[in-house]
């Protein structure tokens, strides 16, 4: 009988304190490679770490090896590192790093007609595009920033640099915000790139995306460079010989994941475009304060796209105050202004584009008669109305209700529905231009078919309107599109948190700048309570250094990111009194350590979420370290930690 060799295995499970165990196999095998090891009762797969020397105890046999090809050891560097820069433990990471369902058996599924390569597309790059390419070939530095205007075509020098690495042998990663830019991204990649092109995200179902992360496996083994496409997650897929990681829209808050580990892909994409010698692009129109910051102290390259690439100049928007209610002619939710544009533009034979940052008919029903505002038993959060489901949802918890037809208080019948969301807005629009061919674009709607659907209508010209929430704001190239209208610019900015006027900024701007993308400007309206407020005035007049610099000062001045770090931390109580106790005994114990400044505890901002109570406390320290130790040394399961938060709420 041959000799065992032994191997440190890290369970793609929770396994307490122990988070590696020690298994024993006949066969050498390498370090990456996926298996099944039984850990108490349950079998659960594993990645081999590394070998090791026989230890001085019993081990238990490695059950199976999984017939595939060993996790690149930058993947593998890459999870010991995420691991302790986000307090998270190494099965938590690996479980997010892999596909769900590795030993499921799975039916042969077809093969994918191959797709050409014609090579990019011949276009003349503007003089900023040749520019921007030369600084970054001939940079010293691995990391850039690509600030440009909307329109101003920074997915062409995404194309150009895809194809140089390509050429190279090398691997790429092109990370998209939002589900709605997959095809559109996927479209411009594969006409150029064909069949080395993999497009991977939430909308397609778990046996296809295990297919994609195979054929991204095995072209890995076989040296052969392939071309990513995806959400944050695909930031993990195993690559032969990664030479550039793209992140479009960096500022997005979509790149942060909010469940354990809650890592940012920025950093996460540096982590291990340094592991493997690769060029980091992050590209926006708007970068966030952070990425800003890094740019002036010298850390990454700032590269600037500040024209047009069709030489149409950025509209000015038009700041339309809500408190005027001579602007309300005929429609209680769009003013005369921006219904008059839109029938200008129907006119013509033109598109426009309606942004509401709410989903469903009505932000909630209230009684008439006794005020009574119908919310959701769990969460204490209003309900939404939604009019084709005649039901009343939870957009937090998904709780769903018949609508009353009768106050559960009071028992009148004066029932009203307050706010408007995507459906009543598109509602509005079917009665106010009556003919006018219209679609709304929201997570309730979004399937991918029908995603893909929307954006084949708008660029053949057979939509006239198209109504929806963040999905429509973000990167759509729509040529057609003359009138933007932004139905409320308040919502976020009434949110309490220090990113609140940020993410008002970059929203608009984003928005604005689906407007004259083809050949004439765009006009753009912006309906607003708070007609003067930096973040609005900044974005209609497309100011964005004046908005950075202005927030940067403030930022300092209050001690937040990117001054100091921030640990954000969570407490779940089955009532009010105990998670304020508890929270309580952790603050004081806290600020007898020096150097942090521990702020609350507070309720959180939905304090009651599937029938527990939240309490939070806000932790910021100049150095990332006490942090970090602080989250991975908590006192209990009920506490959660959020290192690096992209909000407060």
């Amino acid at each position: 009988m041959d000799t065992p060799n032994f191997y440190l295995i890290t369970p793609l499970a929770y396994t307490g304190s122990t988070t590696a165990f020690t298994y024993h196999f006949e066969t050498m095998l390498e370090p990456g490679s996926i298996v099944e090891v039984p850990v108490g009762r349950r079998q659960l797969v594993g990645v081999i770490l590394e070998c090791v020397t026989k230890p001085d105890f019993a081990t238990k046999p490695i059950t199976r090896v999984l017939e595939l090809p060993p996790i690149p050891a930058d993947l593998r560097d890459l999870a010991t590192w995420m691991s302790g820069y986000y307090a998270a433990s190494p099965g938590m990471v690996w479980s997010t790093m892999l596909p769900a369902g590795l030993t499921r058996t799975r039916r042969a599924t077809a093969t994918p007609a191959t797709k050409s390569a014609a090579g990019l597309p011949p276009l003349t790059l503007t003089t900023e595009q040749s520019n921007a390419l030369r600084t970054i070939r001939g940079s010293s530095k691995s990391s850039f920033l690509l600030q440009g205007i909307t329109g101003s075509g920074k997915t062409r020098v995404y194309l150009e640099l895809t194809a140089e690495a390509l050429a190279a042998g090398r691997s790429v990663i092109v990370l998209v915000p939002e589900i709605t830019l997959t095809p559109q991204t996927v479209d411009q990649f594969q006409a150029s790139f064909g069949d080395q092109v993999l497009a991977s995200h939430s909308k397609l179902t778990e046996a296809k995306r295990h297919q994609i992360w195979l054929a991204a496996l095995g072209a890995t083994a076989a040296g052969q460079p392939r071309v990513i496409i995806g959400p944050r997650s695909c930031l993990f897929m195993p690559l032969h010989n990664l030479g550039l990681i793209v992140i479009d829209e960096s500022h997005e808050s979509t790149y942060k994941q909010e469940q354990h580990p809650r890592y940012q892909a920025a950093t996460v994409a540096a982590k291990r475009a340094r592991y493997t010698g690769a060029r980091i692009i992050l590209g926006s129109a708007t970068p966030g304060l952070q990425e800003l910051f890094l740019a002036q102290e010298g850390l990454i390259e700032h590269i600037k796209l500040t024209q047009r690439a069709n030489d149409i100049p950025l509209s000015q928007a038009r700041i339309l105050d809500l408190r005027d209610k001579q602007l309300f002619r005929l429609s209680k939710f769009i003013t005369q202004p921006l219904v008059d544009a839109i029938a200008a533009t129907l006119a013509q034979n033109r598109q426009s584009l309606l942004y509401v940052n709410r989903r469903g008919s009505a932000s909630s029903q209230v009684c008439g008669d006794c005020g009574h505002v119908i919310i959701c038993p769990h969460c204490r959060l209003p309900l939404t109305f939604h009019a084709d489901l005649m039901r009343l949802i939870c957009h937090h918890c998904n709780f769903r209700r018949p609508s009353p037809a009768v106050c559960p208080e009071c028992n009148g019948a004066n029932l009203k529905l307050l706010g408007g969301g995507t459906k009543r807005i598109e509602a509005e629009a079917e009665r106010l231009f009556s003919g006018a061919r219209i679609a709304r674009l929201d997570r309730d709607s979004a399937t991918l078919s029908h995603i893909q659907t929307v954006y084949k209508q708008l660029r053949a010209g057979e939509l006239d309107i198209v109504v929806g929430t963040q999905m429509i704001a973000k990167g759509l190239d729509l040529p057609a599109i003359d009138t933007v209208g932004v139905v409320s610019a308040d919502t976020m900015l009434n949110l309490p948190d220090f990113t609140a006027a940020e993410r008002t900024f970059q929203l608009l701007s984003q928005v604005s700048g689906r407007a004259g993308r083809g050949d004439r400007p765009g006009q753009i309206y912006i309906q607003t309570y708070s007609p003067s407020h930096p973040a609005i005035v900044s974005a209609a007049t497309g100011s964005y250094d004046a908005f950075a610099t202005a927030e940067l000062a403030e930022r300092k001045a209050l001690s937040y990111p990117p001054y100091v770090y921030l640990l954000k931390l969570d407490l779940a109580a089955p009532s009010r009194e105990r998670a304020l106790a508890g929270a309580t005994q952790l603050a004081v114990s806290l600020r007898s350590r020096p150097g942090l400044a521990v702020i609350g505890p507070a309720p959180a901002f939905i304090e009651l979420q599937s029938g527990k109570f939240h309490w939070t406390i806000t932790i910021k320290s100049k150095q990332r370290s006490p942090l970090v130790d602080i989250a991975a040394h908590l006192p209990s399961s009920d506490w959660s930690a959020d290192l690096d938060p992209a909000n407060l709420l």
